[in-house]
């Protein structure tokens, strides 16, 4: 695992020095493929910058020290339906500690605000110990003799748009991070890993990423790169075989999803729909277990029944969930209410929580409550949505924004990922401590994680990470605990090329733990 050797404290920058655009342009696709060669560790590039929207050329790409291996769905209206229970949210208690009776029955398992409680769960679901806490969940046991090198070694897992041309048309990447850290603030030809199946054409355009226990990948239709040519599917890829299936089919005709949570309690799976703005819960043969909407807190259990659900329109904003993760008893879920276009003078981007009503994972309604709001960047108007939250195994959140002009056109530079501290019952905003790219602060493409060692990173997808200084980095980011930005932080170029910008194609990030961590109980 890359660990840092000292706790890094995090630079000044200088927040004025950039006009809003920040320089770098262009789709963010390219038509260029990598190639295998030697073991170099860090590259160069000889490249022009510009502050204008001239988009540079391609005109070599970078070696690689990877192993890699170039290797319809229905909308699914709902058939049957369930009754909606309305719970009242007034009625809701904010300081409800686990162990209480809840007022349906059961047992909340809930952080415990105000009392000292232990809220480890051992022998519940598939749980490891770091899992009932939030980190990923098993590792990938690919059988394919070009994913031996990778076995057993700390990997991140990361959605994206396409790079290059079919058949390198991925949109699914694992990247090795072990090791000892390379030099900090250059290119790292991390070695790369692709199945042959793993191209847009089978997969689709995804974002969001999650991992059960099993270490089994599931992966979810997105808009947040453009329309997608199957927004009602869930797909899974075989922690062994590779192979691609359609996991779930959901209510949608176009908007897709968010993002989506394996609970190793409850042994579900919680995906956000932008279409009719409700988060489903899954059991692990794609069935509906449950929903709960967040617009009118109310759940069902098993399909819905909306009327003229699905209709094609995204959930409206305010009432429209994207990133899930469950974390000791809670669903911990983000609410996009504003974009660039379309900015909401009362309210800006929120992290909501809700509880369970006992280890099956069923949401019980009257517990939601808002956590937070999500602060402006930039001195800018509106905030960016919350597109993936992660827990440290110290108890502090991570959330990491995505940049989106629409509800399906996404850009760059306005994003960032915030850290938040538990702190007598309520969340403390600490700031952007973990600064995405060389672009000041507000390059986050919308994941992170972290590797929950005691010494580990955080890992992030971002744009501009280098900015012809002299490459171009596009890709993933990871910086040691502690804080800090690019001075301090390896940088990963995912296509493998550096001369070109990929700007706005990378997605969520996902870094599974082989065997476990020992994590530290969650704040109380």
């Amino acid at each position: 695992m890359l660990r840092s050797r000292d706790l890094v404290v995090l630079s000044s920058f200088v927040l004025s020095s950039l006009a809003a655009g920040c320089g770098d342009s262009g789709s963010g696709v390219t038509a260029a493929s990598a190639t295998d060669s030697g073991a170099t560790a860090t590259t160069t590039a000889t490249a022009t910058a510009t502050d204008g929207p001239t988009t540079s050329t391609s005109t070599t790409a970078s070696t690689s020290n990877g192993s890699n291996s170039n290797s319809d769905s229905s909308s699914g209206s709902p058939t049957t339906t369930s009754p909606t229970t309305t719970v009242d949210p007034s009625t809701s208690d904010p300081e409800t500690t686990m162990g209480v009776e809840s007022s349906t029955g059961g047992i909340k398992f809930d952080l415990g605000h105000p009392m000292d409680v232990d809220v480890q769960m051992p022998g519940k679901g598939s749980c490891r110990p770091s899992e009932t806490y939030g980190a990923a969940g098993g590792f990938p046991k690919f059988q394919d003799p070009a994913f031996a090198p990778f076995l057993d070694k700390a990997i991140a897992i990361v959605t994206h748009q396409i790079h290059n041309a079919p058949p390198n048309d991925f949109a699914l990447t694992i990247v090795d991070i072990s090791g000892d850290p390379p030099p900090p603030n250059m290119n790292y030809l991390a070695p790369l890993y692709h199945h042959a199946s793993w191209t847009t054409n089978n997969l689709g355009r995804i974002f969001g990423i999650t991992l059960d226990s099993d270490g089994n990948i599931y992966v979810a239709a997105s808009t947040a790169y453009g329309a997608t040519q199957w927004p009602a599917v869930i797909k899974r890829i075989d922690s062994v075989t590779a192979a691609i299936t359609d996991f779930a089919t959901l209510p949608n005709n176009g908007p897709a999803f968010g993002n989506l949570n394996y609970d190793c309690v409850s042994e579900t799976i919680y995906v956000s729909n932008f279409e009719d703005g409700r988060i489903y819960q899954l059991d692990m043969a794609g069935q509906v277990v449950s929903t709960y909407h967040h617009g009118t807190k109310t759940i069902t259990m098993g399909l819905p029944n909306d009327p003229g659900e699905p209709n094609g329109a995204f959930a409206p904003l305010g009432e429209r969930p994207w990133a899930v993760q469950s974390n000791a008893g809670r669903l911990y879920y983000s609410v996009w209410v504003e974009h660039q276009q379309a900015s909401n003078p009362n309210r800006e981007n929120e992290v909501w929580s809700v509880a369970y009503v006992d280890d099956t994972g069923v949401i019980d309604p009257a517990t939601a409550k808002m956590e937070f709001s999500v602060p402006t960047v930039q001195g800018g108007l509106d905030s960016m949505p919350v597109s993936d939250i992660s827990f440290a195994q110290t108890g502090w959140m991570l959330v990491a924004q995505r940049t989106m002009i629409q509800d399906n056109q996404t850009s760059a530079h306005q994003s960032t990922t915030f850290e938040y501290d538990y702190q007598n019952g309520n969340w403390v905003f600490l700031g952007t401590t973990y600064v995405v790219g060389e672009l000041l602060p507000y390059s986050a493409c919308g994941g992170v994680d972290h590797s929950f060692w005691e010494d580990g990173y955080v890992w992030m997808t971002g744009d501009a990470l280098d900015f012809y200084t002299p490459d171009v980095v596009y890709g993933l980011q990871g910086t040691p605990y502690g804080g800090g930005g690019i001075a301090t932080s390896t940088l990963i170029d995912l296509d493998h090329e550096v001369v070109s910008q990929d700007k706005g194609i990378y997605g969520d990030v996902e870094v599974p733990i082989p065997g476990d961590a020992t994590p530290v109980p969650p704040p109380m």
